[in-house]
């Protein structure tokens, strides 16, 4: 079951998408590996808390830039999801090494050089709901104007070997019962090379306003 557990308060995240800059160069293309560990980490989030649920897939991947620089990538006060300020990608790190004492050093160092840049994302990913995937200036959908969750994921960080990964997945959601927040998946391959999931660890969670419960 997908449920967001708190470990980290948050007294104020500024959620914004910043604009996309005139003349922005193309993002490359997500690689099929980081499509195989996509699937593996959406698939664990088959409990939505609401039948037929409408989710929205962003179409660029997250980065870790700040400002204008992380365009179309959004910016928890001014810079990005993956290390909030203070934090940075060294605390992050060390923070995942304490959960993940096994995660080997090369699997994060890829994970930061990912994300250095977004990547696009495209169609067919495998989920266990209806999802549409949604860019920057994608026209409004009659039916997917008003999502319940929009999920942000991060490039995927691998090992030399591709038998260990590391994807953050970030979630806008506008339903009562599930908290906007970001979790980093830890996964492993099993024997068949299938991935597995290895661990996981809530970054943050956004709480929401008790008087609008």
């Amino acid at each position: 079951m997908y449920q967001l557990v708190t470990l980290a308060s948050l007294s104020l995240v500024m959620l914004s998408v910043p604009p996309q800059p005139v003349g922005a160069q193309s993002q490359p293309e997500a690689s099929p590996n980081d499509y195989k560990v996509y699937e593996a980490v959406l698939g664990l989030m088959d409990h939505i808390p609401k039948e037929d649920p409408h989710v929205t897939i962003f179409s660029v991947t997250l980065n870790s830039k700040c400002g204008e620089a992380a365009s179309p990538s959004p910016l928890a006060n001014g810079c990005t999801f993956l290390w909030m300020q203070p934090d940075n990608a060294a605390s992050v790190k060390k923070l995942l090494r304490t959960e993940w004492p096994e995660l080997q050093n090369s699997t994060w160092t890829d994970f930061t050089a990912q994300n250095a840049e977004s990547a696009n994302l495209q169609e067919p990913i495998a989920t266990p709901w209806k999802h549409k995937l949604v860019g920057p200036g994608d026209e409004p959908s009659k039916d997917w104007d008003a999502p319940d969750l929009t999920i942000f994921l991060s490039r995927v960080g691998f090992n030399p070997a591709k038998t260990e990964a590391i994807v953050y997945v970030l979630i806008f959601s506008y339903m009562d019962r599930v908290a906007t927040g970001g979790d980093y998946f830890f996964f492993r391959t099993d024997k068949s090379g299938h991935w597995q999931p290895a661990g996981r660890l809530n970054y943050f969670t956004k709480d929401k306003d008790p008087s609008s419960q």
